[in-house]
Parts: structure tokens; sequence; C-alpha cells
């Protein structure tokens, strides 16, 4: 059974992660040919050059952006493992959130009320 869940696990990353490679190539060549075709229509020659440029950008932007994701995902499944929940954090967070029209000591009795509802609970 374990199999099959790290079986199931791997091919959702790799579905989600997967097209990173292609994304990273079609976003230059698209940049490049549009820029070669714009070249040919304006009679420059730079243009595809500065597509090139840009698709690279685009595509590397993609790429470190997935490789953020991928990193919070791997995180996450490691305090899964631990038994940690990771989601604590976002609610700690949002606790400690101070509103702009809101004064530190209504803050501290919307976390001491707070506090009391999760003892009730527990």
């Amino acid at each position: 059974m374990a199999g099959l869940l790290m079986s199931t696990k791997g091919m959702k990353s790799f579905g989600r992660y997967g097209s990173v490679g292609f994304e990273l190539l079609a976003s230059i060549a698209v940049g490049y040919y549009l820029g070669h075709w714009l070249d040919g229509k304006f009679g420059t020659r730079w243009i595809g050059f500065v597509g090139f440029l840009l698709g690279c950008y685009a595509g590397f932007r993609a790429l470190f952006r997935t490789a953020k994701q991928m990193q919070r995902d791997i995180e996450r499944d490691e305090k899964l493992e631990r038994g940690e929940d990771p989601w604590a954090e976002v609610a700690a967070d949002e606790d400690r959130e101070l509103a702009a029209d809101e004064s530190l000591s209504e803050l501290k009795d919307r976390i001491a009320s707070k506090a009391a509802v999760h003892e009730r609970k527990g």
C-alpha cells in the first residue's frame, strides 16, 4: 500500500512539475520566432534578439516560481511525515497580524479570545 501511495504522489509531482522544461524551451522559442517574424516585417535585425531575451526571462521566471512551489510542497510533506500540522504557521501568522485601524490592546483581546475557544474545544 505504501508503494502505491508513493507512486501516486510521484505521478502527481511529475504531472505538476514535469512540464517546466518544455515551458522554458517554449518561452524562448516563441520569443525568438516572434521577434524574428517582426524583424522580417519591419526590416530590422535586433527584434529577434530582444524576443529571445524576453523569452529567456519569461521561461526562467516560470522555472524559479515552480522551484519555489516545489520547495514549499516538500517542506509541507516533511511536516506531515513528522506528524506536525503544516498549516499551523499560517493560522499563527493570521493571529499576529495587526490591522491598520486596530490597537494593540484589541489585538491582545482577540488572541486571548481565540485561545479561550481552543481551550474549551480541547
